[in-house]
């Protein structure tokens, strides 16, 4: 016996709240209208509303839609609606055309002025989340409540005489089966951000979503050697005289059509003969259609067989035994590969003719290969499926390996966060690695959690949805609210299926659900398609939900504390607010105590976002600070600009309150954010305020960790002689309390990284290596932030000494870890800094771009911090390629730094500004840059620089002096061990 399922019931919504659903909106409205009115007599207006109300009423529907209301001139029609389909985007731009050019053909009645055009129509199509109501006459057949019929309606309005207006949401890739206009933004009356949408103007010559694809440009065709052997294998059989049947089962967007077209372009180099059709479930469907597309394309061959004019002329009721014979004898004379796609929405009599040439075929002993794709059917194991007696391969989704080539294809300078985070939400599904890469670029950012793709892309979802049977679609719910992963405990408690249970096993069978590689626990195999299973389903039926599985994690018993990231997350979504914010600020706690950061400031958000639902009182307030505090902690590594504008409001609040600590405590934290953002001008003020009010309340145990903050900062500024007493200090109490506790290792390993740096840059690198060492130890090979940190300095220290290939493997370190840690600034420095070690040593020709790339990823962030280095290495390369501009405009980025006091880049901009005037002949310009380099080296104390100062004066030879610049130059790599430096200045020499 099977277990049945007791499935949670969740309390019934309100009798005034319907259905959530997904619907694409079509809006029309006749152009012109009240001038007509105006000059037409009433009975007149009145026969040509009904005209136009019976093309509404004949059209709409054919196409697959619904009124939901005729209103005078205008129509609104849904379409997805009581079942969501894939192609209700494509279904209502359809009945939109077709609209237009009905009402193009309608003359109104009586006389007309002599100015008169003819009819239009102006539309707009929109699609969302819409909650549906049932209507009444004043509302029309339905009520629908949300922002996707205004937003319908809008575009309408927006629209000219005879234009549809289709927004980019509710066509996607679909826009591609009609002549569009180019992409434009539209700002709409009543939505804050402008909206992507396309001018339609007809039907392209498209019928699959492959050519659509095409239209647009195919991404690169990556993986799946194992299926394409096995097809060429097929049709090696094929060639030999046999007959084969090769059915290819994969998932929507999966990438069954883009193998075979890769297959079938290798398979004709081969001795066959291609035939190739396609079926589809929308309206210009027809009976034998892949076979009768096969015909057609036959039409004109110069070898055809008499069987070819039967098939063309016989009686519908005789076309199949026609296509029978043709193709039949096309394969006595040379073997042929029958090729037909989305097999699933093949009609009878095509699956009969199908089934009839590969028997045909066997017993006639002919050389042929069927080829079919199609989607798995609904039901796992059903009887009598379409593609049963076939030699069936499931394609898998992509593995990590291949879905990471094809994001960096689609999204080369993408950052590694956003690049994971497609990942994570496509699943291996190129179809959504495609379009979630489109997304962001078009974004410039991360994808928002817990938000779906575009419209017809969630149509595409549900309506895999809506295909299943009952049981299977509320199971798939149910996960949907649990979450992406899904314990199988939990699942079995709400629902009474357990993970072998026959609905589970069949949603995994569909690609829905699937084991763990944590024991006793599922997971979605598509990010996306949990997204959009939790947004269709309705907002009461959801909150019942949350609040069963609160209560069912919290009698589960045992350490509660492992549980306050679940609790905190199905509290807040059952507007549980005091619930949600205790149990995010422990899991915060939790997190920063584990150096788990990027988990510690997701947490600290949310509790701050539930306190704002909280009343307002003293009490509410200190919370909400102390709480900014510790995510000021949890963002040292990877801080931005929403993070600093947080601790500014606490700083606002604690001012009121007038606790002189917790404002002291609040100025240390917008010191240090602010220092990881590399505006160390603001910082240093913040760090004096933070020492007065620390003060002036006796809070001993932040005046113990200042000197460390102020010794960073004043380091940051290049001010080393402010900042060595200060680090000294700072290193010298945090050893004696390195052992109490691990906040402590931490602060005392990066006050050691900052001393180390100081002493590089100053050119006392074995000094400054020691250090890195004793700053490394307790966190070589942990993974820790604070190990990413440390290797991207050492990186840079490599860098000034010319040790190429060490800075190029901390670099990778750093990078590295920085990635696992989700700490973007030590992530993108490792990276630049690992190109330009690459640049130097190799002359990599790559590695500009990966500076610029690694830039531009700490751009959206407004982080700044020590960023005149990537500036400063970007001038010298374009500098050193001849790249005029790009050399000047970095140079000026690096100089412009120097607002904040970051100088660390100023030097190498200067000599990069000298050789560019070198280049162009301007001597006296050239040593004029030279003398601010040397002075740029000066300020900071920098024996390094000046000795790579003199060296750039000496390749530049711009006077007499450069043989005695060389000397000092090679003099002094010599003495602090800068190999690369040296080896330079002896090639000059020799030259």
């Amino acid at each position: 016996m099977t277990e049945s399922p007791v499935p949670f019931t969740a309390p019934a919504a309100p009798a005034s709240v319907g259905q959530r659903r997904l619907l694409t909106l079509l809006f029309v409205d006749l152009s012109g209208s009240t001038a007509m009115a105006e000059w037409m007599e009433a009975e007149h207006y009145a026969a040509m509303l009904g005209e136009l109300r019976d093309l509404y009423e004949r059209i709409v529907p054919h196409h697959g839609g619904v009124i939901a209301r005729i209103q005078g001139d205008g129509m609104l029609a849904v379409f997805g609606h009581p079942d969501v389909r894939e192609d209700d985007g494509r279904r209502a731009t359809e009945a939109a055309l077709e609209l237009h050019a009905a009402v193009r053909g309608l003359l109104p009645p009586g006389p007309r002025p002599a100015d008169f055009k003819g009819l239009t129509l102006h539309s707009g199509i929109h699609a969302g989340i819409v909650l549906v109501n049932e209507g009444d006459q004043m509302r029309g057949r339905f009520e629908l409540l949300g922002n996707a019929p205004n937003i319908a309606a809008r575009l309408s309005e927006a629209a000219r005489a005879d234009e549809i207006i289709a927004s980019e949401e509710s066509l996607g890739l679909q826009s591609q089966f009609f002549e569009t206009g180019p992409r434009f933004s539209l700002q709409l009356r009543g939505r804050a951000t402008p909206l992507a949408a396309y001018r339609v103007f007809g039907r392209a010559p498209v019928g699959r979503r492959f050519e659509a694809s095409m239209r647009r440009g195919l991404a690169p065709f990556v993986g799946r050697g194992t299926e394409l052997a096995a097809l060429d294998a097929g049709l090696a059989r094929a060639l030999a005289g046999g007959t084969v049947w090769l059915g290819l089962r994969a998932g929507a967007g999966v990438g069954k059509t883009r193998l075979t077209e890769e297959f079938l372009r290798r398979a004709g180099d081969q001795p066959c003969r291609i035939h190739r059709g396609y079926c589809e479930s929308y309206l210009s469907a027809e009976p034998l259609q892949p076979f009768l597309q096969m015909l057609r394309a036959m039409d004109g061959m110069a070898d055809a067989p008499p069987e070819l004019f039967a098939a063309q002329h016989s009686a519908p009721a005789e076309r199949a035994d026609a296509l029978l014979a043709l193709l039949l004898a096309l394969a006595r004379g040379t073997p042929q590969l029958v090729f037909i796609d989305d097999l699933q929405w093949a009609d009878d009599a095509s699956l009969r003719l199908l089934h009839r040439l590969r028997s045909g075929a066997e017993r006639a002993g002919l050389p042929l290969m069927l080829l079919s794709a199609s989607r798995p059917p609904t039901t796992a194991g059903l009887p009598g499926a379409h593609d049963a007696d076939a030699q069936l391969l499931t394609l898998p989704p992509l593995t990590e390996c291949e879905s990471a080539r094809a994001v960096h294809h689609l999204l080369p300078q993408a950052d590694p966060f956003i690049a994971a985070e497609v990942q994570r939400h496509a699943g291996g599904n190129p179809l959504f690695i495609e379009e979630l890469c489109h997304a962001a670029a078009d974004a410039g950012e991360s994808l928002v959690e817990g938000q779906s793709s575009s419209a017809w892309l969630a149509a595409l979802v549900e309506s895999r949805v809506g295909r299943l049977p009952p049981e299977q679609a509320w199971l798939v719910r149910l996960a949907a609210v649990i979450g992406n992963v899904i314990p199988v405990w939990l699942l079995q408690a709400l629902s009474g299926c357990g993970e072998q249970h026959p609905a589970v096993l069949a949603l995994a069978a569909q690609d829905f659900i699937f084991p763990d590689s944590h024991p006793g626990h599922l997971r979605f195999k598509h990010g996306i398609t949990r997204d959009v299973v939790y947004e269709a389903t309705g907002l009461h039926e959801r909150q019942a939900l949350h609040r069963h599985i609160r209560a069912e994690l919290a009698a589960r018993g045992g350490a509660e504390g492992q549980l306050h990231e679940q609790l905190a997350y199905h509290a807040a979504a059952a507007n549980d607010w005091p619930a949600a914010a205790l149990h995010a600020e422990a899991a915060g706690d939790q997190a920063l105590a584990a150096s788990a950061l990027d988990r510690a400031k997701k947490q600290f958000r949310a509790a701050l976002a539930a306190l704002e639902f909280l009343p307002d009182d003293d009490a509410r307030r200190r919370r909400w600070i102390t709480i900014a505090q510790r995510l000021g902690m949890a963002c040292v590594f990877d801080a931005s600009q929403d993070d600093l504008r947080v601790l500014k409001h606490a700083a606002v609040l604690a001012a009121a309150d007038g606790d002189a600590g917790l404002v002291a405590r609040t100025e240390y934290w917008l010191a240090y954010v602010g220092y990881a953002l590399g505006e160390t001008r603001d910082s240093l003020r913040h760090a004096r305020a933070a020492v007065e009010k620390a003060q002036q309340c006796g809070d001993h145990a932040l005046l113990a960790q200042l000197p460390g903050t102020v010794g960073q900062l004043q380091a940051a500024a290049a001010n080393y002689a402010e900042a060595t007493p200060m680090l000294d200090l700072a290193i010298e109490r945090q050893r004696l309390r390195a052992s109490k506790s691990a906040v402590n290792r931490i602060g005392l390993s990066f006050s050691l990284c900052c001393r180390a740096y100081v002493l590089g840059d100053r050119g006392r690198f074995d000094e400054a290596h020691a250090t890195f060492a004793e700053a490394l130890a307790p966190f070589d090979g942990s993974g820790h932030a604070v190990e990413a940190s440390i290797q991207g300095w050492r990186a840079a220290v490599f860098l000034w000494q010319g040790r190429w290939a060490d800075a190029q493997a901390a670099a990778a370190v750093a990078h590295r870890v920085g990635a696992q840690v989700r700490s973007m600034f030590t992530c993108a420095m490792g990276h630049a800094a690992g190109a330009y070690g690459a640049w130097m040593q190799d002359g990599d020709p790559g590695a500009p771009q990966r500076v610029l790339d690694a830039t531009a990823w700490l751009a959206p962030r407004g982080g700044g911090l020590y960023s005149s280095f990537n500036h400063g290495w970007l001038a010298d390369m374009r500098a050193t390629q001849g790249d005029i501009a790009a050399a000047r405009r970095h140079v000026a980025l690096a100089l412009r730094r120097g607002r904040q006091h970051d100088w660390i880049g100023g030097a190498m901009a200067y000599r990069a500004a000298a050789r560019l005037a070198a280049q162009a002949g301007d001597a006296a310009q050239a040593r004029h840059y030279l003398a601010l380099a040397r002075g740029a080296g000066e300020q900071r104390n920098s024996d390094h620089e000046a000795a790579v100062t003199a060296l750039v004066e000496a390749e530049l030879r711009l006077d007499d002096g450069w043989r005695a610049a060389l000397d000092r130059a090679q003099a002094a790599f010599e003495r602090m061990g800068m190999a690369g430096f040296l080896a330079r200045a002896q090639h000059l020499r020799g030259g």
